[in-house]
């Protein structure tokens, strides 16, 4: 970014015509790493990723009127789920991630509730929640289940 541009990223929910592009996404993100661990059928991936991420659950970060990335938060009864926290290539390692998960733990500490998430073993992403504080509650052969600490304080 040049100096003078504004860092402020802003969120709004998917329209369904979108989430062709958050889909092309996803498999730039995370199909080395799926296809490494399983391998990659494109059919399954295709469909799993439209049932379990509907346009209406997927929000969208853009930055400059650009899209940049995008997440899915689900409620569950005790904890926030991050099902899914994507970024454009290009816009990866520059912070902006770190600015997206600000914005998630904001909303989960509004809520008085911990983040949860899982990631593969295999996709140094796990480095990155690490730094965010996240730690490890659990882990089977191919996943880090991860969770942030809990909000202390829920407003009445």
């Amino acid at each position: 970014m040049r100096a003078g541009e504004d860092h402020r990223i802003t969120f709004r929910k998917a329209e369904m015509e979108e989430m062709d592009w958050a889909y092309q996404l996803f498999k730039s993100g995370l199909q080395q790493y799926i296809a490494e661990t399983w391998g990659w059928n494109e059919l399954f991936q295709h469909h799993s990723f439209l049932a379990n991420l509907p346009a209406s659950s997927f929000i969208i970060a853009s930055l400059c009127e650009e899209d940049i990335g995008g997440y899915c938060l689900k409620n569950k009864t005790d904890h926030l789920y991050l099902e899914m926290l994507l970024l454009t290539p290009q816009r990866q390692r520059k912070g902006l991630g770190t600015q997206i998960m600000q914005h998630v733990m904001l909303q989960a500490k509004l809520q008085g509730l911990p983040v949860h998430l899982s990631v593969l073993k295999n996709n140094p992403a796990h480095k990155f929640y690490r730094q965010l504080g996240f730690s490890v509650y659990a882990e089977d052969s191919f996943r880090y289940k991860m969770s942030s600490a809990v909000a202390k304080t829920k407003p009445v």
